[in-house]
C-alpha cells in the first residue's frame, strides 16, 4: 500500500477549521518568511498588519537576479523579477536606487547583473555616483550589458566588478525594429579559468536574438515565434 492510499484512507474530521500562518508562533513564522524572496514576501506581508510587521523587521533577502534599466523615460531596478520605478533618472532618484541596491547587497555578490542602457547620459551619471558610493567592486558570475550603442559605454565597463570571478559576459547590442520588436547581437565570452579541475580556454560566441518591448524575458531565434502584443 503507497503513502497515498494510506492517507486517504484516514478519515480525519474535526469541527476547527486549520491553522494559517498567523496562527503559528512568531518565531516560526519569522523563520519561514525568512527563507522567501522578495516577491513572496511582498504577497506575504500583504496578508495582515502582523505579518506585514515581521517583513519589515527582517533583514532584505539575498539576491541571485538584478536588473537595472535607464531611458528617458526614467530608470528601474528589477530584482528577482520585482520591479522598483525610480523616475526620473537624476541624481536624487539615482541615489535612491544605490541605497536600495547596497541594501540588498550586504556583501557585494551576485549570480546575474544585468544593465540596459537607453540614455547614455544617466548611464554616465549612474557610474559616476556608483563610484563614490559603492566601496568596493561587485562579485558577479554573469554580467550582460545591454544598449543601443557601444560607442560611448562599452570603454572600462569592467568599473563595478571583479572581472577575475567573472564566469560569463555578455554584451547585446539592441537594434529597434518595427512592431516593438528588437532585435539583438549577442556576443558572449567566457574568460579563462578551472572548471571542474580542467583548465578551460577563452571562449567567444555570437548569435542573434530577438524580444518584443515589454516582453524582455523571452528572447527567441526568429521574430515570428514573439509572443503577441500584451494588450
Amino acid at each position: 500500500m503507497n503513502l497515498e492510499k494510506k492517507l486517504n484512507d484516514f478519515k480525519i474530521s474535526s469541527p476547527n477549521p486549520p491553522p494559517n500562518l498567523c496562527d503559528l508562533p512568531v518565531e516560526i513564522v519569522e523563520m519561514i518568511v525568512k527563507n522567501l524572496n522578495l516577491t513572496r514576501r511582498e504577497i506575504v506581508g500583504k496578508v495582515c498588519k502582523t505579518l506585514l510587521e515581521i517583513v519589515n523587521g527582517l533583514k532584505p533577502p539575498r539576491c541571485d537576479d538584478i536588473k537595472i534599466t535607464f531611458g528617458p523615460e526614467g530608470c528601474e531596478m528589477k530584482i528577482d523579477r520585482y520591479t522598483i520605478k525610480y523616475g526620473k533618472a537624476d541624481e536624487e532618484s539615482l541615489n535612491e536606487m544605490l541605497d536600495d541596491l547596497m541594501t540588498l547587497l550586504p556583501d557585494f555578490q551576485l549570480t546575474n547583473f544585468t544593465i540596459r542602457i537607453n540614455d547614455t547620459q544617466s548611464y554616465k551619471l549612474f557610474r559616476t555616483l556608483f563610484s563614490k558610493r559603492v566601496p568596493e567592486s561587485l562579485k558577479v558570475d554573469t554580467y550582460v550589458l545591454k544598449a543601443f550603442s557601444f560607442r560611448d559605454t562599452a570603454i572600462n565597463v569592467t568599473w563595478h566588478y571583479k572581472r577575475d570571478l567573472l564566469s560569463v559576459l555578455e554584451y547585446h547590442e539592441m537594434e529597434r525594429l518595427k512592431d516593438d520588436i528588437i532585435k539583438v547581437k549577442v556576443c558572449r565570452t567566457r574568460p579563462p579559468g578551472i572548471v571542474d579541475n580542467v583548465l578551460r580556454a577563452r571562449t567567444i560566441e555570437k548569435f542573434m536574438k530577438y524580444f518584443r518591448e515589454g516582453q524582455e524575458d523571452i528572447y527567441v531565434d526568429d521574430p515570428d515565434q514573439l509572443p503577441p502584443k500584451e494588450q
